[in-house]
C-alpha cells in the first residue's frame, strides 16, 4: 500500500484530506431526519385523540396540560432506545410516517423530547438493547 509507506517516511499527502463543515444547518438537520425508514403498525381508531391532548386547560388547575400524551412520548422513547437513533432522526421518522399515512398528527421537537424523556419513568432492560444489537447484525431471533 503506497499510502502507508508514505506515512512511515513522513512525506506529506498528495491530496489534502477533504474537510466536512456544515454550511447550511437546516439542510443538514433535514438530512439527519431522513436517514432511516421502518414500518409501524397502529390499529384503527381515533389515533390523533390517543396521541395529542385535546384539552389545553383543566378547570381549577393552574398551568397548561402537555400537548403530547405520555403514550406518544413513550412510543418515541422506544425508538430512541431500541434503535439508538438521535432525537432529530426520531422526529423526522415520525413526521414522515404520519405524512405518508395522510394523518395530521404533530410531532414534538427534539428539545421537547429531551425534556419529556428526562421526566419519563420507563425502564428499558438490557435484554432489549442486546436484542437490538443482534437484529442490527442481521441475526435471526427465535421466540422463547
Amino acid at each position: 500500500m503506497p499510502y502507508k509507506a508514505r506515512l512511515k517516511t513522513g512525506e506529506p499527502r498528495k491530496r489534502k484530506k477533504p474537510g466536512y463543515r456544515v454550511t447550511n444547518a437546516r439542510v443538514d438537520n433535514q438530512s439527519l431526519r431522513k436517514r432511516s425508514m421502518i414500518s409501524l403498525y397502529v390499529p384503527g381508531g381515533d389515533l390523533k385523540a390517543q396521541l395529542i391532548n385535546a384539552k389545553i386547560r383543566t378547570p381549577g388547575v393552574s398551568g397548561r396540560e402537555p400537548t403530547y400524551t405520555t403514550a406518544y412520548i413513550e412510543l418515541i422513547f422506544t425508538f430512541y432506545r431500541l434503535f439508538g437513533w438521535g432525537m432529530r432522526q426520531i422526529t423526522g421518522y415520525m413526521e414522515d410516517y404520519w405524512e405518508t399515512r395522510g394523518l395530521d398528527i404533530l410531532v414534538p421537537s427534539a428539545s421537547q423530547l429531551a425534556e419529556r424523556f428526562a421526566s419519563l419513568e420507563v425502564s428499558v432492560t438490557q435484554r432489549c438493547e442486546q436484542l437490538a444489537r443482534r437484529l442490527g447484525r442481521g441475526e435471526t431471533i427465535r421466540a422463547c
